[in-house]
């Protein structure tokens, strides 16, 4: 079997969870003897194929072309939108005012005219020319309904959990075909022989670019807060700043400053993570909204407590997580405490054996052949 992966220009510039996502599930389909070919392009040749995966659904111009493309050629279409809740996407953009959100928030008041708006800006201040000819589509034809038309034509849409297939409905207002698959954790997060770099265990670390999406400055005052009340906590910071988000990044490097308290590592080899986390008592994803919550899980992993936020993360951690409203900083402030007065986990193998990249490959490759059988 051949297969084409279908995703965003930018996939690998400005790498995500949907990258970690695109290249591990390729690598472990390529393991059960699948052909992954991976591409950007809106007009490619496609008759090599046997089926074409299309990863991405918000905030990207490209899949409307990419899926027209898919259906000419008559081949099958599988979608994963990685879709985030428009309602708790809304929240966070009607409260979050940083930058530009400042002036563009108040003048555009629909989640979609703002959606279109930010393909606008990377196609044209970005100089990302790819995106123009599919964002003045977009504009001219509706990009609600465009997504909704990438939705329709899908033969089946690989959802990571049961509410986003809910919101996948409720926000295009259509029906779709779907089937969850979690996604998975690296192997090097398994193994139990992981050294502790840094000493103690009050460290609270949290990962991921830092924005305004992803809410470190109210983990920041929630530990700073916990501080104040006697608690001696240090805070390690993950991840590159989102230099889109300059106003929030100022303030958040203006934070790093001023407290000696908090650690900040700009980048981490992957396979060092697991070492990270072991050394750390807590891992805190605070974020406005998320697709899952990788990191989480990783963290979970290495026998790290978790505090997350939102419906999507209670249904991948169950009650293997704390939680958190991420607009309410005494809310993070007693997961944070909870969590770290807390035992550290102990997962059970069951658990474990869910959440492997090779069992995403199994149960993709399954939807694969559900799919072509389907098609014939």
């Amino acid at each position: 079997m051949k297969v084409l992966f279908q995703v965003r220009s930018d996939l690998f510039k400005r790498r995500g969870g949907d990258t970690v996502q695109v290249e591990n599930t390729a690598k472990s389909l390529e393991k059960l003897g699948v052909s992954v070919d991976i591409s950007s392009s809106n007009s490619l040749d496609l008759s090599m194929y046997d089926l074409v995966h299309i990863f991405q659904l918000d905030w990207t111009c490209e899949p409307y072309l990419q899926a027209m493309n898919a259906k000419k050629n008559g081949l099958s279409l599988v979608l994963s939108p990685i879709h985030h809740s428009e309602a708790e996407v809304k929240r966070f953009e009607d409260t979050e005012r940083y930058d530009l959100r400042r002036i563009v928030n108040p003048l555009f008041r629909s989640q979609e005219s703002r959606d279109v708006l930010k393909n606008v800006y990377r196609a044209l201040f970005e100089f990302d020319t790819s995106k123009i000819y599919p964002t003045f589509l977009s504009i001219k034809d509706g990009y609600r309904n465009e997504q909704r038309e990438v939705l329709n034509a899908s033969d089946l849409v690989l959802v990571q959990t049961e509410i986003e297939a809910r919101d996948v409905e409720r926000d295009f207002n259509t029906k779709v075909e779907w089937k969850k698959i979690v996604n998975g954790v690296g192997e090097m997060f398994y193994k139990e022989d992981r050294k502790s770099t840094l000493e103690g265990d009050n460290n609270i670390v949290t990962v991921g670019r830092i924005e305004a999406r992803k809410n470190q400055l109210r983990i920041i005052e929630a530990v700073d807060r916990l501080r104040k009340e006697g608690e001696n906590l240090k805070l390690i910071i993950v991840g590159l700043f989102n230099e889109r988000n300059f106003e929030y990044s100022l303030r958040v490097r203006e934070k790093i400053k001023e407290y000696e308290w908090i650690t900040y590592i700009q980048k981490i080899e992957y396979d060092k993570m697991p070492e990270l986390y072991k050394d750390c008592k807590v891992c805190v994803s605070a974020s406005w909204f998320e697709t899952s919550g990788l990191t989480l899980l990783e963290a979970l992993f290495c026998y790290c407590n978790v505090v997350a936020s939102g419906e999507r993360a209670r249904e991948y951690l169950g009650e293997n997580a704390f939680y958190c409203d991420p607009n309410d900083i005494d809310s993070i402030k007693k997961a944070l405490k909870e969590a770290f007065y807390s035992e550290r986990p102990e997962i059970d193998d069951s658990f474990r054996k869910t959440y492997t990249w090779d069992e995403v490959a199994r149960n993709t490759l399954e939807a694969y052949n559900y799919v072509l059988n389907k098609t014939l």
